[in-house]
């Protein structure tokens, strides 16, 4: 009976102590239009890349719409020009769009642009927390003499902008050849949100031939909602997603983290949230137990 009751509470203890957090919703990546230089059709000489992300967090919904438009000339980009709109269950939390392009013979215009929009319900943790996105940019950029046209060499808002680890990193080491100029802006209003911590890869190592335009720009919003919108993802396109805008064949434009994985944000601790009860029913469970087992004890001694 005794050897009983010891398997029963530690039995009881060891599940409340491993009892695995719930799953946090998977994070997307979006990859588009990086280390394009040139096509069998010619070089490079026009690229417009746009990225445009609804992200939606809605008590245990969450998801994302993705847009992206891509033209490239004189030859196509990879996986075809055109306009490609997705659906997923992921929300996406890193853009990574125009690196190392654009560095062939031509002299090219190269315009890309990133607009995210999270919508946050009010009773999702730390909904409100948010803070000014920081900037690195025009860093190494901009050294090769003249500029493109009347402007330039550098039109960089904010600048100087230099911080380690930013929320946006765009425009460095490019437009290093001569005659070239690069205008590459942050939206003032732009915030990073502890729920989703979205970060920008853009425009760096891009355009160093000479005579090159680049215009690069990033913009983060973030809206606090009421609880009860339904615009989150409800089913996963991610198949189609890697079809349609592939940059590559080995370089998926759309990457996701398994589910499961640990989450920045309040889905990081979601699994906290049960442990109070656990072990407080645990305890009194315990409680009554060794009282059972005392009193056992105290009978067979009389």
């Amino acid at each position: 009976m005794v050897m009983a009751l010891v398997v029963g509470i530690s039995a009881f203890s060891i599940t409340g102590l491993v009892l695995p957090s719930s799953a946090s919703a998977a994070t997307k990546g979006i990859e588009q239009c990086n280390g394009l230089n040139g096509s069998p059709t010619g070089a490079t000489t026009g690229l417009t890349c746009t990225v445009t992300v609804v992200n939606t967090i809605d008590g245990p919904k969450r998801g994302s719409t993705t847009t992206l438009t891509r033209r490239c000339t004189l030859g196509p980009c990879r996986g075809g020009n055109g306009t490609f709109t997705s659906k997923s269950t992921s929300v996406v939390t890193s853009i990574k769009q125009c690196n190392s392009s654009a560095n062939d013979a031509a002299p090219p215009r190269v315009t890309c642009r990133v607009r995210v929009t999270n919508n946050i319900s009010s009773n999702t943790p730390r909904a409100k927390s948010v803070s000014a996105a920081t900037v690195n940019q025009c860093v190494g950029s901009g050294k090769g003499g003249g500029k493109f046209g009347t402007t330039g060499p550098l039109v960089c808002d904010p600048f100087p902008a230099s911080t380690t680890g930013a929320t946006v990193t765009q425009c460095n080491g490019s437009v290093t050849g001569g005659g070239s100029t690069a205008v590459c802006s942050v939206a003032s209003a732009s915030k990073v949100s502890s729920a989703i911590p979205v970060k920008v890869n853009q425009c760096n190592g891009t355009g160093n031939k000479g005579g090159t335009l680049l215009t690069c720009s990033t913009s983060i919003i973030n809206n606090v909602t009421t609880p009860g919108d339904t615009s989150a993802g409800t089913t996963d396109s991610d198949t189609t997603d890697n079809t349609a805008t592939t940059d590559s064949d080995s370089t998926p434009q759309v990457s996701d983290v398994p589910s499961g994985a640990a989450e920045a944000g309040g889905g990081s601790t979601a699994g906290l949230n049960h442990v109070g009860p656990l072990m407080l029913g645990g305890g009194l469970l315990l409680a009554a137990m060794m009282s059972a087992l005392f009193g056992l004890r105290a009978t067979r001694r009389d």
